[in-house]
């Protein structure tokens, strides 16, 4: 099973991704602090193509690695990006590769096709005016014009991976904006949600008080953030 038909099948994806989006990834990381989960948020080598980037979704992970072979006929890439379902984040483990663009403009259009929302790269992309172009969100460490074709290729699928030092299940929830990606355990999206929900009401609230005059130690103290 996927990510999304082995997670909570019945649950509108839609509106959990709209719910995330009106969030930011500090206020989710707080939240996962206070868990003692002090470790989700992926290194800030990681970056979004255009700087207002949010993507979330259950993570629909990819694990790649190092590969000389020419015989495009046993590549399982392209097989991979066919079997995406809607609102699934690609989370690619390229095992360090630092050289090759694994993830171009026809992977993004054809993920997009299949209702994937964006992608987190642990590693290249390539084509990168074209990925603009069809508006298909992504995170990636760097860029290179080097195909993968007999120098990297996808060798298994929703498997555990580690992405930016955080190690990602098939399900998680993935979070990413401006200042980076956080990744929360799948079978506790939902409370960690309504929890950064709170967080926010409470800031907007601190937002209010000091524009108001308040100060802000008297605010930290009287909403608990110390």
């Amino acid at each position: 099973m996927t990510a999304v038909s082995s997670l909570h099948a019945n649950l509108d994806w839609a509106a959990i991704a709209a719910r995330f989006e009106a969030l930011y990834t500090p206020a989710v990381c707080d939240v996962l602090d206070h868990y003692g989960l002090r470790h989700q948020f992926m290194d800030p080598g990681l970056v979004a193509l255009d700087a207002d980037t949010k993507i979330t979704g259950p993570a629909f992970t990819i694990l790649g690695a190092p590969d000389g072979n020419l015989d495009t006929s046993t590549r399982m890439g392209p097989r991979v990006i066919d079997s995406f379902e809607p609102h699934v984040v690609a989370v690619y483990d390229t095992s360090g590769e630092t050289h090759t663009g694994v993830w171009g403009e026809l992977w993004s259009a054809g993920a997009q096709r299949m209702g994937c929302v964006g992608a987190i790269v642990d590693g290249g992309i390539r084509d990168t005016a074209l990925i603009k172009a069809i508006g298909f969100p992504i995170f990636h460490r760097f860029r290179s014009p080097a195909d993968a074709v007999g120098r990297f290729t996808v060798i298994d699928h929703q498997t555990p991976i580690t992405v930016g030092g955080v190690r990602v299940h098939p399900g998680d929830y993935i979070f990413g904006d401006q200042d980076g990606v956080v990744v929360i355990p799948r079978d506790l999206t939902l409370e960690i949600l309504e929890k950064a929900e709170t967080v926010k009401s409470t800031e907007d609230d601190i937002r209010v008080a000091i524009g108001q005059g308040g100060k802000l130690i008297d605010l930290y103290k009287k909403h608990g953030r110390f």
